[in-house]
């Protein structure tokens, strides 16, 4: 029940962020598991196999991050990428398959942002949910969306017609 409840909490707070400003809210709900869930069960654990599993993706990250004009946006990307994975890999897997956790995972982004990017979202996300499967930590997830998106960041900038494509309207 607290899944469902929390997740209900995540998609309001994405509404109240788009709508009135308040974009921290979002981050502090994708946070809170760590509040009453213990670390361990959160994907704390097997730390050696989630950086073998996770740095293959690292390299996508490293274009973006050698041609960054603001290092603090990637160390912001960063974060995101960290509290999505509590939330979505750590703490709602717990309860939901993968498919499950993917099509809640899309559903937040095209709620948010309503463009082709957010609906293939469910894409990567089921990556990322075999990803903590596979290596039993939290540690891979967080590493290869983090470069995954620095990568999408470092194709977009490069090729301006590949964001025109993505943020097109869905109607």
């Amino acid at each position: 029940m607290i899944h469902v409840l929390l997740y209900l909490t995540f998609l309001a707070s994405l509404l109240l962020s788009k709508y009135y400003n308040l974009g921290v809210i979002p981050q502090l709900v994708l946070l809170s598991p760590l509040l009453f869930q213990k670390d361990k069960e959160l994907g704390f654990k097997e730390y050696k196999r989630g950086l073998l599993w996770g740095m293959p993706f690292l390299p996508l990250a490293i274009p973006y991050i050698l041609n960054a004009e603001c290092y603090a946006f990637v160390l912001n990307q960063l974060g995101v990428a960290f509290a999505e994975e509590i939330f979505f890999r750590g703490f709602l897997m717990q309860r939901f398959s993968n498919l499950s956790v993917s099509l809640m995972f899309s559903l937040g982004h095209v709620l948010y942002w309503f463009n082709l990017n957010s609906l293939l979202t469910f894409f990567p996300s089921l990556v990322l949910g075999w990803l903590y499967i596979r290596s039993g930590s939290i540690l891979a997830p967080v590493i290869a969306h983090f470069s995954m998106n620095m990568f999408l960041f470092y194709l977009t900038e490069r090729f301006p017609w590949i964001l025109e494509i993505l943020t097109k309207s869905l109607f």
